[in-house]
């Protein structure tokens, strides 16, 4: 992707929201007074700026223009298409002879599932050995900018997309790799040691989104025997979160409370909430009720708004509501699902340093969950199933799948010949079994 094409993509983007509003005969402030956004967005659209409004925003004129998601996904391609030229800037900078090969157009990040399984099973493969081989000359400058490569990789995280992620993020952590297969000054091995246990992270969390779980274990041990050395906070408690992830996706809960046990004595405010996060919905896996309420007490106590930094997304109050929400649904707790759902999808909506994707579209499964699951449910399938089905159609990860399954499996045999639930489960049942990689967009 180049800057020209981010440019053309903004022009496209002008030139029909110019026609849709002539169409509509609909001017900023008609348009301001429908949606209930500043009139300053349609002026952003229509000069083609930098200025890009919020992808709610586009939504909401998406639905006055009755356009489905035209304006949404131009621009989510605009925003990808930004994203890999910042990124390529990026990557400019490091080491002329550590660059890794791009990907230039649309068409071939669309393309690239099968390459995903490649380049993770190669990397894991390294990733094997590597904790044998921890000992190259370095230049401050060097480790520098590598640190600022696993910032921008952190901000860049939550919403774009893993395809042109994956090649980032992988380049950098060879580079790491073959400075610790040299000799290293004491000065400079904590920060070179961290910066490997951050990328290692990253790509084992890369790895648990596509649902390869055997490449996901070898970056996360890895991570981990960095983590143990350097003993940073927000290493150790995002790598106890990754392993926590894995056993609990592969329903091993007692394994998963195991490993959030780990850094019961680690304290970081950037974590804290995380943490409490994820044992709160292990204790509701195990029927421990209680554990599970006041692990989500403890989480909204310590739950704050962070910029991403290398490691776990933090939880601001978007995520909050969406794992209390999302905890309801397995105690059973139709009440507090109901309250707090709604919550976190209009949270999400909003962005912020607790934005992904993921974890938006959990979300909205969630408020589809709260619909029709449990005894005592609300009478709205079909609008259960308009939500299901706008997820299934951005091609979810295999953790926001497993949802949808649930989803699927909650409609009641009388629900099944309402049209929306039928085409949403016409859908899931026309799902491919996809390799596995395929869910790293």
């Amino acid at each position: 992707m180049h800057a020209d094409d981010a440019e053309a993509l903004t022009e496209q983007l002008a030139e029909r929201f110019r026609q849709l509003q002539a169409q509509h005969r609909l001017t900023a402030v008609e348009l301001e007074a429908r949606t209930l956004h500043s009139r300053k967005n349609v002026g952003w659209i229509r000069t083609g700026g930098r200025r890009l409004p919020a992808h709610h925003v586009l939504q909401a004129y998406d639905e006055e223009f009755g356009t489905g998601t035209e304006l949404a996904d131009l621009g989510q391609r605009i925003r990808t298409a930004r994203t890999l030229v910042r990124m390529r800037t990026m990557q400019a900078r490091a080491d002329a002879g550590t660059q890794t090969p791009t990907r230039d157009t649309d068409e071939e990040v669309r393309q690239t599932d099968r390459r995903q399984v490649i380049e993770l099973g190669a990397l894991s493969a390294l990733a094997l050995s590597t904790h044998q081989r921890m000992n190259s000359a370095v230049e401050d400058a060097t480790l520098d900018e590598l640190e600022a490569d696993a910032d921008e990789i952190a901000r860049a995280y939550g919403s774009a997309p893993h395809a042109a992620l994956l090649p980032e993020v992988g380049g950098r952590w060879q580079q790491v790799r073959d400075i610790l297969d040299g000799p290293i000054s004491p000065q400079a091995r904590p920060r070179v040691v961290t910066l490997g246990g951050q990328f290692s992270y990253f790509l084992g969390r890369l790895a648990f989104n596509a649902g390869d779980m055997r490449s996901s274990r070898r970056f996360t041990r890895l991570a981990d025997m960095y983590a143990t050395e350097t003993r940073e906070p927000v290493l150790l408690m995002s790598v106890a979160t990754l392993w926590s992830s894995i056993a609990y996706h592969t329903g091993r809960y007692q394994e998963a409370a195991a490993a959030l046990h780990r850094v019961h004595n680690v304290r970081d405010p950037y974590m804290d909430a995380r943490v409490a996060a994820y044992e709160a919905r292990t204790f509701a896996k195990l029927g421990d009720h209680d554990a599970a309420r006041q692990a989500l007490d403890r989480m909204e106590r310590t739950a704050s708004t962070h910029t991403p930094i290398p490691g776990e997304t933090p939880v601001g109050p978007a995520a909050v509501a969406m794992f209390r929400s999302g905890v309801a649904i397995t105690l059973g707790d139709r009440t507090m699902a109901t309250e707090w759902a709604p919550l976190a999808v209009e949270g999400y909506r909003r962005g912020g340093g607790d934005f992904t994707v993921e974890e938006s579209q959990h979300a909205d499964v969630t408020m589809a969950l709260a619909h029709v699951a449990g005894r005592h449910r609300a009478t709205e399938p079909e609008e259960a199933a308009r939500i299901a089905q706008v997820v299934l159609a951005a091609r979810p990860t295999h953790t926001v799948i497993t949802r949808l399954r649930q989803c699927a499996e909650a409609f009641h045999p009388g629900d099944r010949e309402l049209p929306a639930v039928a085409a949403f489960l016409d859908g899931w049942r026309a799902l491919p079994a996809l390799p596995v990689g395929t869910s790293v967009q």
